[in-house]
């Protein structure tokens, strides 16, 4: 399927290819400007779109599950608010997972988080995703699993075990979400703050899986060393995430990079375009 067809599927304008994928809305952080969610459906309004907003503004509509129930996750400072007991189970494992990642890199929560499981979540401009980061109230909504398959469908993710991609999407979402907390100074482009959310969310994955998700792509140009750039997210976020990985990986510094990012701009992402 030709790029612009699988677009328009997911019912993205074209100039926000990025539906359906991580994106981070964010009414905090003016310096990002609106770009689309970004892949697979998972436009998670964590800072993947840090969208500038207006105050009478709608960040998400969001359809919940029948009845839906807050529940701290075991040790870890998480709240869980969803229908269905399997689901709290595999975001609360998955939110330990991210905590633990970022923890390596001595970057940790500074308050609970709040993941809410719902049958439905709607980027106000781009339609129905798979999750988002909503800083202005302070929660992350991530779809039922259920809708995954129709949500990936044509894309490098539909190829994964369901339940490992779906931990994987509440690993980007919270890495978003502990990011968030400890932002010295905003980024200045969508690709730096998706950076640690992607090149975690793969290194969450199971090395079999992983390496099923990476062999979708041309080894030789997710080694390239070009720079992260806001082109490249938004025309294939699959392939950014996939580089994101890799370079988090290759010179065993991944945390520096981490940490860098939490400063604001750092050498390896390309300045947004004016």
């Amino acid at each position: 399927m030709r790029r612009r067809e699988f677009i328009a599927r997911l019912g993205g304008a074209a100039a926000m290819p990025l539906i359906g994928i991580l994106c981070i809305i964010s009414s905090q952080q003016g310096q990002a400007q609106l770009a689309g969610c970004t892949a697979g459906s998972i436009c998670i309004a964590d800072q993947a779109e840090a969208a500038v907003t207006r105050p009478d503004q709608t960040f998400a509509v969001t359809k919940p599950n029948d009845p839906l129930g807050s529940e701290r996750c075991p040790g870890t400072p998480v709240d869980v608010t969803t229908a269905s007991p399997d689901e709290h189970r595999l975001a609360c494992s998955a939110a330990r997972d991210a905590i633990q990642l970022l923890g390596r890199c001595g970057i940790r929560p500074r308050q609970a988080l709040h993941v809410h499981i719902l049958s439905e979540v709607r980027h106000p401009f781009s339609g129905t995703i798979l999750g988002l980061l909503d800083t202005k109230r302070d929660r992350i909504l991530v779809t039922q699993i259920a809708n995954i398959p129709s949500l990936v469908k044509d894309t490098p993710y539909a190829r994964l075990p369901q339940r490992d991609f779906y931990r994987s999407l509440i690993v980007h979402e919270v890495v978003h979400g502990i990011m968030h907390q400890n932002l010295k100074r905003p980024a200045s482009s969508h690709a730096a703050y998706e950076y640690p959310a992607y090149a975690l969310q793969i290194e969450s994955l199971t090395r079999p899986v992983r390496n099923k998700f990476l062999r979708s792509f041309d080894q030789s140009k997710i080694e390239t060393g070009s720079l992260f750039s806001d082109a490249v997210l938004s025309f294939d976020p699959y392939y950014f995430a996939a580089r994101a990985y890799h370079h988090f990986k290759a010179l065993g510094n991944g945390c520096a990079h981490l940490t860098a990012l939490l400063e604001g701009d750092v050498t390896f992402i390309a300045p947004p375009r004016i």
